[in-house]
């Protein structure tokens, strides 16, 4: 199933690659810059990360590349490099994600990773996602949602195989308040900053991030 996975990956990565450019709806690229990156209540590598990101999407079809780079030097632990494929149903949007831990030479072969399949969809004003990591046999389901301004997000996660997301267990692994805004630089140029609130109760950890666009 996992070799299955991973072929049509990147079959679908191939038709991005040579599909003519008139088929292609849009492009998009940019970076955040993160005080920490911390993902679904635990947090990979120490201190400041840049996370770059590359997007396509032909029709109903969406795909792109996104990493986490750790700016310690010497420092690759929590370093990530991630393919990624979608499909938009309408009500439900399916993805299929490859994820590598690139060292310093680099990720290798950027298809032999860890494949999550997920699947979200809005049921009102939540926002539902669920994504189970085939190979590690790890579940997680977060709910996300606003309180007024602010973002809020509930995440459970169940281990499978061993330790991922609940130590070889089940639980509350993140509850995360989250907020944006805007900061003037210019007339004509605004940067957009963003800060969360994170919270894994299984850990009994929490983390406080901050963060702005590029």
């Amino acid at each position: 199933m996992k070799t299955l996975i991973k072929y049509n990956l990147f079959l679908v990565s191939l038709i991005f690659c040579f599909t003519p450019t008139q088929e292609i709806k849009s492009q998009d690229f940019g970076a955040d810059v993160v005080s920490s990156y911390v993902w679904r209540g635990a947090e990979y590598g120490t201190g400041l990360a840049v996370q770059p990101w590359m997007e396509l999407g032909a029709g109903n079809f969406t795909g792109g590349v996104w990493g986490s780079f750790n700016q310690a030097e010497g420092e690759y632990d929590g370093n990530e490099l991630d393919l990624w494929v979608s499909y938009d149903f309408g009500p439900l949007a399916l993805t299929v994600t490859n994820y590598t831990f690139p060292g310093a030479g680099g990720a290798g072969d950027v298809f032999d990773g860890d494949i999550e399949v997920s699947g979200s969809t809005s049921l009102g004003p939540v926002d539902l996602t669920v994504g189970y990591f085939t190979d590690l046999e790890a579940l997680y389901i977060e709910a996300g949602f606003p309180i007024g301004p602010v973002g809020v997000a509930v995440g459970y996660g169940s281990d499978g195989a061993g330790a991922f997301y609940a130590g070889g267990d089940s639980g509350l692994v993140n509850v995360s308040f989250s907020g944006s805004k805007d900061i003037a630089i210019t007339e004509d140029y605004s940067l957009p900053v963003f800060g969360s609130f994170i919270i894994n109760p299984d850990a009994e950890a929490a983390f406080l991030v901050f963060g702005f666009s590029l």
